[in-house]
């Protein structure tokens, strides 16, 4: 039995085989540890926002510490990528001090038309 163990330890198809398994757990479990929802939110130093951090696997790593700007005050510097607090940016809009919709005047409307149809495919 020792020597049956022996041979398949000792072949190097089975010890390339073995590296490749190893690797392929090892990317398996970084990509879900990266996709998983709220594992990338940071929190920027100087302003103290929480947002969400890109999901790429460019860029410097220290750590949990990220090479990231942030899109409030756009400082670039090294934050934690792994803050559990809940995403303050962007700020939810507050919109009690917009008017709706149907107050607005019928050149205000033709003009948000006009406005909107810009983005749309032809």
């Amino acid at each position: 039995m020792s020597q049956i163990i022996g041979a398949v330890i000792g072949n190097p198809i089975v010890g390339v085989a073995l590296v490749v398994v190893v690797v392929v757990v090892a990317v398996a479990i970084r990509v879900y540890s990266i996709r998983r929802p709220g594992a990338m939110n940071a929190k920027c130093p100087k302003c103290g926002v929480v947002f969400e951090a890109s999901r790429s696997f460019s860029g410097i790593h220290l750590g949990p510490y990220k090479q990231l700007k942030c899109p409030a005050c756009g400082k670039i510097s090294f934050m934690n990528a792994h803050v559990k607090e809940p995403v303050t940016y962007p700020p939810l809009e507050d919109k009690s001090g917009q008017q709706p919709e149907s107050a607005w005047s019928e050149e205000e409307r033709e003009k948000r038309l006009i406005e909107e149809s810009k983005y749309e495919r032809a």
